[in-house]
């Protein structure tokens, strides 16, 4: 019989192999219609750098190949400023060449930044995210040319971003995207939450192949108790925008002594309150959000519980994204023996097939 560990692996593949093969297939999904990493996001993509030591080879490799495609765009529109200037134009739009070159300039200083070995830091990377704003102003400005932006999409011959989707100018995919998501597990929570409802449906055709359990199962993170507790460390040196609510199966063995372990961690650094039960959480959303909005600003909730189920999962994750943006800035962290495989019930929000699957951009790990 597989473990439990065995069992994770198998559904986070497969997941994962159903999701490259529909993400991008419509052309509309999140990543493909301007939706970018923004400033949390970036907080948690570094803390994923400092977790994992391989991880930032492969997203250096990915933002390189992201700007050779950014480099393209730059040189297509270069070549339609050149045409622009050598045109027979109105003495108007000849005046608006100075600002093209600007806009021009601002991208170009964009990709030569790409092309660097910035530091993968949150200051590092902060400038990646100018690039839709860059990008649209330099589009803004060429719209103001008789027959600027057509010639933006013929001289790209479909391999860059300039292309016309329908009447309107497709918006770019994320900077932080290149075949697949390059912030990998530390993806921003909206987009981890986030299944497309376009054609291919991509939690329809989750829904063919996975149950609700085995959808839970691939969304949790395989990890062992010092992964945890450096996890934990991590969020404690880093400070309190880095803290992320946790949940933390296991371990199988010793189970007691490690919950302690990551209370004391929690302790060195956070003021904690604990609740302890002695069954299975079982909590309702509202009762979660009553808990919280009880707290004191910046105070960290710790609950153990002998299991919990999916659904479970689900009322957390849905209390956790509704409290983001509150207040409340403190830390919650639920610490359970064991994960009950088989739940109740599947939770409503996968039984009606809703956009959000917010169990996604949860912290979910099983020791």
């Amino acid at each position: 019989m597989s473990t439990l560990r065995e069992r994770v692996q198998a559904a986070r593949d497969k997941l994962a192999r159903l999701t490259h093969e529909v993400c991008g297939a419509c052309r509309q999904n999140c990543c493909h219609q301007g939706t970018m990493m923004g400033s949390q996001g970036l907080r948690r993509l570094y803390k994923g750098l400092l977790m994992d030591p391989e991880f930032g080879g492969r997203l250096r490799h990915g933002l390189r190949l992201r700007q050779q495609e950014v480099a393209f765009d730059l040189q297509t529109a270069t070549k339609v400023a050149e045409l622009l200037a050598e045109a027979n134009l109105t003495p108007g739009d000849r005046e608006r060449l100075p600002e093209l070159q600007d806009r021009l300039a601002d991208l170009a200083r964009f990709a030569d930044y790409m092309a660097q070995d910035f530091p993968l830091t949150t200051d590092g990377m902060s400038r990646l995210l100018l690039y839709s704003a860059l990008r649209s102003n330099l589009l803004r400005c060429l719209r103001q040319f008789p027959g600027g932006e057509a010639a933006l999409t013929t001289l790209s011959q479909g391999r860059g971003s300039f292309r016309f989707r329908g009447r309107k100018m497709a918006p770019p995919r994320c900077i932080f995207h290149h075949d697949a998501c390059l912030a990998e597990d530390w993806k921003p929570i909206k987009c981890a939450s986030f299944f497309c409802a376009s054609e291919p449906n991509l939690l329809a055709r989750a829904r063919e192949i996975l149950s609700f359990d085995e959808f839970v199962l691939a969304n949790l993170r395989l990890s062992s108790p010092a992964g945890v507790r450096r996890l934990l460390q991590l969020e404690n040196d880093l400070g309190q925008p880095y803290w992320e609510p946790k949940i933390i199966i296991g371990p199988e063995q010793g189970a007691e002594a490690f919950q302690e372990d990551c209370l004391a961690l929690l302790r060195s650094a956070r003021r904690v309150q604990v609740r302890r039960e002695p069954g299975r959480f079982m909590r309702a959303t509202r009762e979660i959000l009553a808990e919280i909005e009880a707290m004191p600003e910046l105070q960290n909730l710790v609950c153990t519980c002998a299991s919990i189920d999916g659904a479970a999962l689900y009322e957390l994750a849905v209390a956790l994204e509704q409290v983001r943006g509150t207040e409340w800035h403190g830390g919650m962290l639920v610490l359970a023996r064991e994960l009950c495989e088989h739940s109740f019930m599947p939770h409503p929000l996968w039984q009606d097939e809703m956009i959000s699957q917010p169990l996604g951009g949860l912290e979910i790990y099983v020791v």
